[in-house]
């Protein structure tokens, strides 16, 4: 009997606990979450800010965001300076994309600008770290006063961004990846590189880094092919612009090219030290299907041959290309000096590797299998 009423008054004790409800409570409406920051150079060192924010409303068709530019030499300070000209408490914890300017992430800071991101637990990591081919500051405002007929900037942005990665298009980048890179001797980062139009946003590829540094810009086609070098095409719909020779009496430029579904079967990567250099041998095997090509003969055995000679040729002389492009930068996003520090540490130990990068032969290697033609005949 005595336990029993001892249960009970425990019972009684932690009842009260249990339902007494949140007492953290964040009121929606008086709270703005921060979804976009744009970052750019100012004058004397210092940084341009802007700070995009939902408006909470209850018709969603004509609600606006809102939208808070300013100055400071500390990101963190920049925000005090909004948090003081807002009329809700700005939390950054919802921040879905950072967006840098091309002068910003030339001159390296980005690294240190996300470090706030990092040290703030309350900050979002995984908030995309994309480049803008101009203003940040202009992007956000023409995104949010023009493009009346598309999502908020956020949605918008996240959504351009998600889909140029499904076909390749660019390179998922967050803050803790592109943090984690750039403390790695041995890789580069690579980052989504965006433009505004008249009237859209657009993927143009993907900024490349060296040292921290951007150093460089590659296209949307391009980037595809990066990626097959980087990791394997699996699970993405890229495709693949293959140039044709002309023949007689063809003038139009669709007939000069066919639009090639790629997948991409194997990668594998050879490396050895010959003569105190890296010699570096990257085998791609790519499968596909003609999803656009000039009316021919395709059921002919002799055309689907000639098909898939000019497609390899092409691939490998895109691919070994933006290799040359890449070592003349000196931007390393395949990681092959990461590759070389864990198989030849002592060697990697032993050189500058962005010099020694730049002096390496580096050669691609492409096998193309067409498998599929339509039905077409």
């Amino acid at each position: 009997m005595y336990r029993r009423r001892k249960k009970i008054f425990v019972l009684l004790l932690i009842i009260p606990f249990i339902l007494c409800g949140c007492w953290d409570q964040v009121l929606v409406e008086k709270t703005g979450f921060m979804t976009i920051v744009g970052i750019e150079t100012a004058a004397q060192g210092n940084l341009k800010l802007t700070y995009a924010m939902p408006v909470v409303d209850s018709d969603v068709t004509t609600a606006k965001g809102e939208i808070f530019d300013t100055e400071a030499n500390l990101t963190r300070i920049a925000r005090d300076n909004v948090n003081r000209r807002s009329g809700k408490n700005m939390l950054a914890g919802k921040i879905q994309i950072v967006l840098f300017s091309q002068e910003l992430a030339g001159q390296g800071r980005i690294f240190d600008i996300n470090s706030i991101f990092e040290r703030d637990p309350s900050d979002a990591i995984l908030a995309w770290v994309v480049v803008v081919e101009g203003s940040p500051r202009s992007l956000m405002h023409q995104a949010e006063e023009n493009f009346t007929d598309k999502p908020r900037p956020s949605i918008y942005i996240n959504a351009l961004l998600e889909r140029s990665v499904s076909t390749a298009s660019t390179n998922e980048t967050r803050i803790f990846s592109y943090d984690l890179i750039s403390m790695a001797p041995g890789i580069d980062n690579i980052v989504p590189l965006i433009k505004i139009n008249e009237k859209s946003i657009e993927v143009k590829g993907s900024a490349l880094f060296s040292n921290k540094k951007m150093v460089g810009t590659i296209n949307a086609q391009d980037n595809g092919l990066l990626m097959s070098m980087m990791k394997t095409l699996k699970h993405k719909k890229y495709t693949y612009n293959a140039s044709i020779p002309t023949e007689t009496g063809e003038n139009n430029s669709e007939k000069q090219s066919s639009a090639i579904q790629l997948n991409q079967n194997s990668k594998k990567v050879k490396i050895s030290i010959q003569k105190n250099k890296p010699v570096v041998d990257i085998y791609l095997d790519f499968s596909g299907y003609a999803d656009e090509y000039k009316w021919d003969n395709l059921n002919d055995e002799k055309e689907i041959k000639k098909l898939n000679e000019h497609v390899q040729q092409q691939l490998q002389q895109d691919c070994q290309k933006l290799i040359g492009y890449m070592q003349k930068i000196g931007s390393d996003p395949i990681g092959i000096g990461d590759m070389i520090r864990g198989k030849n540490n002592s060697y990697f130990k032993s050189v500058d590797w962005h010099t020694a990068y730049k002096e390496s032969t580096i050669k691609a290697h492409v096998k193309f299998n067409l498998v599929e033609y339509g039905d077409i005949q």
